[in-house]
């Protein structure tokens, strides 16, 4: 009968605003794990589809459509008569046609003539890879392609037509590494690549942002011909302490994300050991 007292209005109040309190802060921490949870799995989206790239590129290098032996094609690098052709923005004098270095990797730096988008990411790899094209392709003046039979194969970019027995193929060399910035964020780093197009000349271009780190190791196989273990990696190593018959790759890449998130990607080489 004689209603509610001021302290119990306040006590009530005290209850209510705590309450409040709580639910708004366990709203807000809600939110913020679900935009983490958002941003990780954009973050493995990302590296997903860089590794599915690079794996790709990684089990068909060295593929030279039907000849299956680089020192038979003419026109190499190293052939006594290589192919004269400018390549504009080319990563070094007969770069594009160094056929018998199918694979081709660094921990650290950049050892190409070409100048990498806004400098290369500290304590990021590179890795250069060549191979055909698993398309066969027509003759295109402009175009660096390979014309192939099984017995031989050689280099040309004047579009001639290919003797009887022999298909054309583009020719892709491509050299991957880690920018500090992306395309449409200078703050955001990028993988990136060189690679050939018709012209023919290598362009710079963006794969995905979000990518800060880019670390190879090169499976190295020891076992003589013959022996049980032979054709399979005994160890993998850094790049620049490989010696003998590379037979795998070991890619990882590291998101830029706050997470530090990183994944990595054994690929055996499809087309013979890479010298």
């Amino acid at each position: 009968m004689r209603g509610i007292t001021l302290p119990e209005v306040l006590i009530a109040m005290a209850l209510g605003v705590g309450l409040t309190f709580s639910v708004a802060t366990l709203h807000a921490r809600i939110i913020h794990l679900a935009a983490e949870s958002a941003r990780t799995a954009d973050a493995q989206d990302t590296l997903r589809i860089a590794l599915a790239l690079l794996e790709y590129e990684l089990a068909h290098a060295g593929y030279w459509g039907l000849v299956t032996d680089a020192s038979n094609i003419d026109g190499r690098r190293s052939d006594a008569t290589p192919l004269v052709v400018n390549v504009a923005g080319d990563c070094g004098t007969g770069w594009a046609i160094d056929v018998e270095h199918p694979l081709q990797a660094w921990s650290h730096g950049w050892p190409l003539d070409c100048s990498p988008f806004d400098n290369l990411a500290p304590l990021s790899g590179s890795l250069v890879l060549r191979r055909a094209d698993t398309r066969i392709s027509a003759p295109e003046a402009g175009r660096l392609q390979l014309q192939s039979d099984p017995w031989s194969g050689r280099l040309t970019a004047d579009g001639a037509t290919a003797e009887a027995g022999a298909d054309t193929r583009d020719l892709v060399a491509r050299a991957y590494y880690i920018s500090p910035r992306s395309t449409g964020d200078a703050l955001r780093p990028s993988l990136r690549r060189k690679t050939l197009q018709r012209g023919p000349r290598v362009i710079d271009e963006e794969i995905v942002p979000g990518v800060a780190a880019l670390e190879i190791l090169l499976g190295i196989d020891t076992d003589p011909p013959g022996s049980p273990g032979h054709g399979v990696a005994n160890a993998f190593v850094p790049p620049e302490s490989a010696s003998g018959k590379v037979v795998a790759a070991r890619v990882r890449l590291r998101s830029d994300g706050p997470i530090g998130l990183a994944m990595e990607r054994t690929v055996l080489l499809r087309n013979g050991p890479a010298p």
